[in-house]
């Protein structure tokens, strides 16, 4: 797949978290060569030893960050390929073919854009009953408007560059503000789960994640909340 697909990650002090997804990407089916791009935000911690550890493993190469929308788009422009899959640095793979047959189903279903399901892989029972919940909305509402979480969000190149790449001046749901702009029919939720923890529940509670969340929903086509809303995603 290496002249097919790029990886482009954003980070900031994920040493506790990156290295379990670069082991996941070693032992991803036919990711041999696959350019990985690991866009660094000016980590304090030992986030790019952790990833020097894996450059004789994959082929790997850190950049300058930012944002996590600047950390994607500064990935972005350095892509060749025809297709790019964005990952955050907690996430979880949990099988060997999870993105071979993922870049599978685009090219076999002609999609510009592609998700997956979520699933829960900390120990809270309410995260995990939250993402099963997360999934049945998403597969609901995005008949009608498209959401690929920026977490796991595969799209052809060309695609993400008509549409401008990922808004940089919102600090929030910026997955959902580029994902909108793709018509419906050629998106779709792959048939794979892709995995995080409760960690951002832990950071805001369930109730103010909850809250959030709804706000959010409600808000969805009014942009000026977007821009007004403040979230400090690297902490």
């Amino acid at each position: 797949m290496k002249d097919s697909l790029t990886i482009v990650i954003p980070c900031k002090n994920e040493e506790h978290y990156i290295g379990h997804l670069l082991e996941d990407l070693y032992n991803q089916s036919q990711l041999s060569g696959v350019r990985v791009i690991v866009a660094d935000a000016d980590s304090t911690d030992n986030t790019l030893a952790v990833v020097k550890q894996y450059q004789d493993k994959l082929n790997i190469e850190v950049i300058k960050g930012g944002t996590v929308s600047v950390g994607r788009n500064n990935g972005a422009a350095l892509v060749t390929t025809p297709y790019i899959l964005f990952l955050d640095a907690d996430v979880r793979l949990f099988n060997v073919k999870t993105i071979f047959y993922t870049l599978y189903q685009m090219r076999t279903y002609e999609m510009d854009l592609m998700t997956l399901k979520i699933k829960n892989y900390g120990t809270d029972w309410r995260a995990s009953f939250l993402f099963w919940g997360f999934n049945i909305i998403n597969a609901i509402m995005t008949k009608k408007t498209p959401f690929a979480i920026g977490a796991f969000f595969m799209t052809r190149t060309d695609a993400f560059v008509y549409h401008g790449g990922f808004p940089n001046k919102y600090e929030t749901s910026e997955d959902y503000i580029l994902s909108k702009k793709y018509p419906t029919q050629f998106f779709m939720i792959g048939d794979h789960y892709f995995g995080q923890d409760e960690r951002r529940f832990k950071k805001l509670g369930y109730l103010g994640m909850l809250w959030y969340m709804t706000v959010n929903f409600f808000n969805r086509h009014n942009l000026q909340h977007f821009e007004k809303a403040k979230v400090d995603y690297w902490d």
